[in-house]
């Protein structure tokens, strides 16, 4: 099977960037909370990096589209930008000390936290202590979504010694149960 990433490659947001996975995880049919995370060291990454959790239509190959979450992190600018879904600019990187405040003992935390209800995924996105909440999109049952990361430009560093600690989690939410209404009882 081709990865979604491969396929997502083509889509005009990652145009430009070399992208890999780090894994991928096919939604069930009941609500769980899952999530991507990978820490990373500005001074050894390059400029611009893209971050994201992805899925393909497969119903629809031929015009497949890419849907999701993705951000593009510009550490030159310390800009967040929407990578995917058109929502501009999301936020900033912010650390007092700036980008040299995020060191080996105490990186940069890129996240993805998303709860999937019935057929809506509701997202999360942390960039070190910042939360912004996204909108909701609607997916099909079942789907496969996988992790993306990815460069800009020419970067000659091993991958695995610039996004570090990458994990792909998920945890399984509770039902919740709506009362059950007593039957009437014929006197």
């Amino acid at each position: 099977m081709e990865s979604l990433v491969s396929t997502a490659a083509a889509d005009p947001a990652f145009a430009g960037f070399h992208t890999q996975s780090y894994g991928s995880l096919l939604l069930p049919d009941h609500p769980i909370r899952f999530g991507f995370q990978v820490d990373i060291v500005p001074e050894n990454c390059p400029n611009s990096i893209i971050f994201g959790i992805v899925s393909r239509d497969p119903a629809n190959s031929s015009h497949a589209k890419t849907s999701g979450f993705a951000v593009k992190v510009d550490l030159e600018m310390r800009e967040v930008w929407d990578a995917l879904n058109k929502s501009g600019l999301v936020g900033w990187v912010e650390h007092p000390l700036g980008l040299a405040g995020f060191t080996d003992e105490e990186p940069l935390l890129l996240g993805w936290e998303i709860e999937f209800h019935g057929h809506a995924l509701i997202p999360k996105l942390v960039v070190a202590d910042q939360q912004w909440l996204y909108p909701a999109v609607q997916c099909p049952n079942p789907v496969v979504m996988e992790t993306v990361i990815g460069w800009q430009g020419t970067w000659d560093r091993d991958p695995r010694s610039t996004f570090l600690h990458p994990a792909l989690w998920r945890e399984q939410l509770p039902v919740l149960h709506t009362p059950q209404q007593p039957e009437a009882v014929a006197a």
